[in-house]
């Protein structure tokens, strides 16, 4: 048996022709044996599209895999299954293979992204700054980390997949990087700092005058804090599958005065009112060091590799996906109040039944925010060109003609139901400007559903369509009605089309595939920020930063919409003349040019593109902006936040939700040089 073991795996997709014309992947499901009673949980599935394909010289795929490394401690004598689901658009069945490689480690400090720290000697020598490094900074499971009963933590190496291991690792981080970097900055500034009594006056040296702090490595050597998180619970197997509970945060990084040993949802500071961050805090993380040496190269040399490059300057990209809509119909409100408990969490298992809602029906929210975001943002920070897509418009890639005559003629079904006409106008090539927008923008926002391994933008409509009935003709029809149920069934990801999109999808294959600019990204996507334990590569930041981005901004959890519905709303149900009219209001309005007040990630996105144009570095605006937030939106009502708890927390109704805001707050994180200065135009001296 091994103390430490390193899994190598690499799953292959042999199956090529269809990968880049209808996004089709193999995933590869790996469980474990997890807790007292030994039943099998998610290690996190590993599909196709998280891998990096490999082409040819014409850029032709010839080789679909993914490769993904996991690290286990004092696991042995247990048995891993895996399991495979292939998704073919022209095909049942498929040839998939695999390759498992178990080495021994000589122990488990095994970062996943190599040799990244070795950069930092020059990034510092750049910036003037101070090298501040230990070998105690590493964290992982081992028989020294155990708990006050004296207890090992088997299994995963790091927190997240093995949760019993976050109340150890956010001591360490606090007791070896949080009070060492508190003494040095203490030093720096001659203050006396001798404990908790001492934080008033560091704390206030450094919100008036704060210094940069840039995380150089992987979570197993410079480890993130977890924050507890009323919708993914810590402790939640159910969501080992999106890479484990909580928020990770690299806040503790930057905040002087956290309280000792309080990471619940709400966690204060010592010294505010709302948590603040003092410092400016950004990670630089890549595939590799060549990767991170490029990214470096881009922020050194930034001002000379745009120069010649004025119409992506003055450019901003918009894309709001679908399924941003949220609402409670009264018809199923009643239902929903009227049906047993039991009943409705029987049903919410499969065949995975909502009847809790709000669901995602149509209130006219996301293109109110694409509207004000083109407005306040392209608009009043004077961009000349202002690209925004909405919906299935933000696909990356879309549907060829050919691909579209191959989905119908596959079988004796589709030649009877499949509507290519209906498909063409929803998913074409020519509806899909999302590469167009992501390549030829400076500044990046985008909103979407997503996990680590990938993002997508459409929503209820697309996956109500594809579907022109077998006797009556009449696709529209057919998608009118599948709207009305898939949002009840499976949470609006399945039905029909729900894989006519995947073309489309934003995964570390399609990603690394692109041509950035040196760009600012805000990725409003759940999930898409998280890297912890995960190798560099099957992860959304390290394809973005290989394919020449900047800086990117995104949650390591669930990341809150802001109720999805537009105001008026007096009731907790809904109507359909409420949520017409809601939208007839706000449409007029947006014509003279007044819009809602922007909420969770969209405000803070907004505060820091106007510091930005204040010519403030990305982490001054981003620190500016993150510290703004809660002040702000601490009171503002409403009636639900999606995505929503399980535990019935949307239930209280018309409130703060305070529970959303502090995790607003705590689940972006920034990757890239936080003292990177991008370009605004007009920005102001």
């Amino acid at each position: 048996d091994y103390k430490y073991a390193l899994i190598e795996f690499e799953g292959i997709n042999h199956e090529v022709d269809g990968v880049d014309r209808f996004g089709d992947e193999v995933t590869f499901i790996l469980e474990f044996p997890y807790g007292e009673d030994g039943s099998y949980v998610e290690l996190a599935p590993l599909s196709t599209y998280a891998g990096v394909a490999e082409r040819d010289a014409s850029g032709r795929i010839v080789k679909d895999s993914v490769y993904a490394e996991r690290v286990l401690y004092d696991y042995g004598g247990k048995t891993i299954r895996i399991t495979v689901r292939g998704k073919w658009a022209l095909h049942d069945v498929g040839k998939v293979s695999a390759r498992v490689v178990v080495k021994k480690l000589d122990n488990p400090l095994y970062p996943m992204a190599k040799s990244l720290s070795s950069l930092a000697p020059y990034l510092t020598a750049y910036h003037r700054g101070i090298l501040f490094a230990r070998p105690d900074f590493a964290f992982a499971a081992d028989d020294h980390v155990v708990d006050k009963r004296g207890r090992r933590f088997p299994g995963y190496y790091m927190p997240g997949l093995n949760p019993s291991l976050v109340p150890l690792s956010n001591e360490h981080v606090f007791k070896h990087i949080h009070e060492p970097l508190n003494k040095l900055l203490a030093r720096l500034r001659d203050i006396p700092y001798t404990g908790i009594d001492d934080l008033k006056i560091l704390k206030e040296s450094y919100m008036d005058d704060p210094v940069y702090i840039a995380i150089v490595g992987d979570p197993t050597v410079l480890p993130r804090y977890f924050i507890e998180d009323i919708m993914e619970p810590l402790n939640d197997t159910g969501i080992f599958s999106m890479g484990g509970g909580g928020i990770q945060t690299d806040n503790i990084y930057g905040d002087i005065d956290p309280v000792e040993g309080d990471w619940s949802n709400c966690a204060q500071d010592v010294c505010s009112e709302y948590p603040e961050i003092e410092n400016m805090v950004g990670r630089l993380f890549a595939w590799d060091t060549q990767d991170l040496s490029a990214l470096i190269v881009r922020t050194v040399f930034y001002n000379d590799i745009i120069y010649n490059m004025q119409k992506w300057k003055d450019s901003v990209g918009i894309i709001v996906g679908g399924g941003l809509d949220f609402a409670k119909p009264l018809p199923l409100y009643i239902i929903s109040k009227l049906m047993p408990s039991l009943l409705k969490k029987l049903m919410h298992h499969p065949p995975f039944i909502d009847l809790e809602g709000p669901w995602k029906y149509e209130t006219g929210f996301g293109d109110i925010l694409a509207e004000a975001l083109r407005k306040r943002v392209g608009e009043e920070l004077g961009f000349s060109t202002i690209e925004v897509a909405k919906d299935n418009e933000g696909l990356l890639r879309g549907l060829s003609d050919d691909a579209l005559r191959e989905i119908k003629r596959k079988s004796l079904r589709n030649l009877l139901v499949f509507n290519i006409g209906q498909v063409r106008s929803l998913a074409g090539e020519s509806v899909a400007k999302g590469k167009e927008i992501v390549e030829g923008c400076n500044l990046i926002f985008i909103a979407a559903h997503g996990s680590q391994h990938l993002f997508s933008v459409p929503g209820p409509r697309l996956v109500a369509a594809g579907f022109d009935g077998y006797i009556l003709n009449a696709p529209r029809l057919w998608q009118k009605i599948l709207e009305c149920i898939i949002p009840v069934w499976m949470i609006g990801f399945w039905g029909p089309g729900g894989d006519l999109g995947k073309v489309g999808d934003y995964t570390p294959r399609s990603i690394s595939n692109l041509n950035l600019g040196p760009s600012v990204l805000w990725l409003d996507s759940c999930f898409c920020g998280k890297i912890n334990g995960m190798h560099p590569r099957e992860t959304i930041p390290g394809a973005f930063m290989h394919a020449g981005l900047n800086a990117l901004i995104a949650s390591t959890t669930s990341s809150n919409i802001a109720g999805g519905y537009l105001e008026p709303k007096k009731h907790m149900w809904d109507t359909l003349f409420s949520t017409w009219r809601a939208y007839r209001n706000a449409k007029m309005n947006a014509k003279k040019g007044i819009f809602p007040d922007f909420h969770f990630g969209p405000k803070i996105f907004y505060d820091m593109c106007v510091e930005l144009s204040k010519n403030k570095t990305i982490g001054r605006a981003f620190r500016d902006a993150k510290n703004n937030y809660l002040p702000y939106d601490a009171d503002w009502e409403l009636w639900w936040s999606p995505p929503l708890s399980a535990n019935g927390e949307h239930e209280k109704g018309y409130g703060k939700h305070l529970h959303a805001k502090y995790t607003s707050f705590y689940e972006y994180c920034l990757y890239g040089d936080p003292a990177f200065n991008p370009y605004m135009p007009g920005e102001s001296e």
